[in-house]
């Protein structure tokens, strides 16, 4: 009986033990998501710190770690050591075993986006702010990676978000700048980098290099160039100042075109084979012994662009110009021209209403007085390509006595037209097209028509100093009516091109030699002609 007793208290004894030791190797197996939630989590923090810094605050976990923590806190390490495709590997081990946790996204993220994945960092950082608790380091940085993948719109949808839950808030109200800056809300982006820099004295340089661009986009140049200045007398052998001096030349460039007032004066010399547009076989009974004539022409020009920032704006103009010819006096002409267009820029298109007012005088005595509107809408539907259109209104007024009210052209002018340009040399060239549909609905009935043109035009730098402008010009004109006098309707095809290269002598001077070509045909006899014109001139701007 006690035989039996102590063998089977040997048993029990080394039964209890196998138990104790099962319980024990269960503990230590179950994944830290049961048991190490709190220690996987207690490493976050809504502070400025990134992992990558030296006081970063996500750290690996400490003491005894299980195996699929213990990768977690591997790759963090590789990471630290910029050992990203390690470290990479490390954490999708890890992912693979363990429940997802918003630091393990945060760090797959962060490494993608070292490894310059910006699709998968952008997932990973998504995931690190979406899950619970989130790692609110990852706002700036998913941020960052939206902005460089030009997904604007929902990087502003994240900033908007960061903001209310008051998130690193000079560093969003930065990103908030680059963001507006590159969809052009310029004065949103003033707004947001001029706050960072008043919430953080640290961010001053970044931010002034892009401030001085805000400020120059909005055409508020003086701004711009006094930031530029106390970059370069601050930090003389910096980035940032080589960036300030190479800008301060974009800066002087917009500041000139964008002087609000501008004044030019012109002189040319021409000489056009034929003034009077005679027929190439002359008028029957009519002897007409001079048709070519040689003019100096003279011209005086008042631009005024008063600065409303980078969305309103407003171009007006007055213009003088005179054409004396040396022998034909019959054809000397005096042109005065007003014109304004205000208009508003949105973000990829822009719409103005061009007015202008044109008098003429002919050999000292009023012949034309003409109105035009033309409200415009230009839409940049991608890089360099720009859809154009319009619809316009003139009203011509025809002075002097009418001997003929079948000639009178006194009347109303309605046309429309769209046009394509193209923008190439980083906009030192440009190719043009235009359609322009009109109804010319005059007082007198042998000049009522309807016209079809199209135009073709071609900007080509030669050098940084010349280039050459190449037009072409297709109108065809239907009359509505029988000629009163020649007992027909008259239908017209005239076609023009020119040919010019503009020498820019310097910053104020142009020089301008240029050719000119008309053939116009007519199934009346009388309006049929050809002309060249020859032309050289310079213009002074100041």
């Amino acid at each position: 009986m006690i035989m039996w007793n102590k063998q089977w208290n040997k048993r029990l004894t080394i039964r209890t033990l196998y138990a104790v030791l099962f319980i024990l190797s269960v503990l230590f197996t179950v994944p830290p998501g049961i048991f190490g939630v709190a220690a996987a989590y207690g490493a976050q923090d809504t502070g400025d710190s990134r992992p990558d810094a030296p006081n970063a605050n996500i750290q690996p976990q400490t003491g005894v770690a299980t195996p699929p923590q213990k990768l977690v806190d591997e790759g963090i390490a590789q990471y630290k050591e910029e050992n990203y495709e390690e470290a990479l590997e490390l954490f999708k081990r890890a992912k693979a075993e363990l429940p997802g946790t918003s630091v393990l996204y945060y760090y797959i993220g962060m490494t993608y986006k070292q490894l310059g994945d910006l699709p998968n960092a952008e997932s990973g950082l998504k995931d690190a702010l979406n899950y619970v608790p989130p790692v609110l380091d990852a706002y700036d940085e998913l941020i960052n990676v939206l902005y460089n993948e030009e997904k604007n719109g929902e990087a502003l949808k994240w900033i908007d978000k960061a903001e209310k839950d008051n998130i690193k808030p000079a560093v969003i109200s930065y990103l908030k700048g680059l963001v507006l800056l590159k969809l052009d809300d310029n004065a949103g982006a003033i707004k947001a980098f001029t706050r960072a820099k008043e919430l953080d004295k640290n961010l001053t340089q970044s931010v002034d290099v892009r401030l001085s661009v805000a400020y120059a986009k909005e055409h508020q140049f003086k701004e711009s160039q006094s930031i530029l200045d106390t970059i370069i007398a601050t930090q003389p052998n910096s980035e940032a100042a080589s960036f300030a001096r190479e800008f301060q030349k974009t800066v002087a460039k917009g500041m000139e075109i964008y002087k609000e007032w501008q004044f030019a004066v012109g002189v040319t010399y021409k000489f056009d084979d034929n003034v009077i547009l005679l027929p190439d076989g002359g008028i029957s009974g009519v002897d007409i012994t001079n048709k070519s004539d040689s003019a100096i022409m003279g011209n005086f020009r008042i631009d005024y662009r008063p600065n409303l920032g980078s969305d309103w704006f407003v171009n007006s103009q007055y213009n003088f110009s005179t054409v004396d010819y040396f022998k034909i006096d019959s054809h000397n002409m005096m042109v005065h021209t007003i014109s304004i267009s205000p208009g508003y820029n949105f973000k990829a298109t822009s719409f103005s209403l061009p007015l202008s007012y044109n008098y003429v005088l002919l050999k000292d005595k009023q012949y034309l007085g003409l109105f035009s509107a033309k409200p415009t809408v230009n839409w940049v539907f991608s890089p360099n390509n720009v859809l154009q259109g319009y619809l316009g209104y003139e009203r011509r007024n025809m002075f002097g006595i009418i001997y003929d009210p079948n000639e009178n052209r006194t009347g109303n002018r309605y046309l429309g037209s769209l046009g394509y340009i193209y923008t190439f040399l980083e906009g030192k060239g440009m190719f043009n097209l235009k359609y322009e549909l009109s109804q010319d609905e005059t007082d007198g009935k042998n000049w009522k028509n309807t016209g079809n043109q199209f135009n073709v035009g071609l900007v080509f730098p030669i050098t940084d100093k010349v280039y050459t402008v190449v037009s072409g010009e297709a109108l065809l004109q239907d009359y509505n009516n029988v000629h009163t006098i020649f007992g027909k309707k008259r239908s017209d095809e005239s076609y023009t091109g020119n040919v010019s290269f503009v020498w820019k002598a310097s910053n104020n001077i142009d020089v301008t030699v240029q050719y000119s070509h008309n053939t116009t045909d007519s199934d009346i006899y009388i309006y049929q002609y050809k002309r060249n014109v020859y032309s050289t001139g310079v213009e002074y701007r100041f």
